[in-house]
């Protein structure tokens, strides 16, 4: 699985280097949502472009029991100009990985998919989906600065 995600990680990254687009959309935002299931949580990330269709993000996830924190980081690799969609709509694929602190110290590295319809240049509504160490799924709020 470890060499699953890792050949994913690379993949996204040289198909940002190998991905040109006409214009570049900023991918700069906070993403704040609530995953569910057996790891349901509250979730934020601050993305940051790293280069074009990419962007690195430090993550926190607060579990809803408060028994434990996950801090880390994630990258994503974002298929708007490789499927040429409409600006309104957001596609990403990516990798992220933390350290547990608090309870089990552990370390995670998952996998995820995500899509947002942006409702206005600041405001877009969230589903993302994934699974590894830690499986999740959730909605929430994208806010783009």
């Amino acid at each position: 699985m470890k060499k699953l995600l890792t050949l994913l990680l690379f993949s996204s990254i040289l198909l940002g280097f190998s991905t040109s687009a006409t214009a570049q959309e900023d991918y700069t935002a906070l993403n704040l949502y609530v995953s569910f299931g057996d790891n349901a949580a509250i979730n934020a990330q601050y993305e940051i472009p790293i280069m074009e269709n990419v962007t690195i993000s430090p993550s926190v996830v607060v579990p809803f029991d408060f028994d434990n924190l996950t801090v880390g980081a994630r990258a994503d690799y974002y298929f708007d100009s490789l499927m040429s969609l409409p600006e309104p709509w957001d596609i990403w694929g990516g990798v992220d990985t933390g350290f547990v602190l608090g309870g089990d110290d552990a370390f995670n590295i998952n996998a995820h998919v995500g899509v947002e319809y942006k409702l206005s240049k600041t405001l877009g509504i969230i589903a993302e989906f994934g699974g590894g160490t830690a499986s999740f799924g959730g909605f929430g709020v994208g806010l783009h600065f």
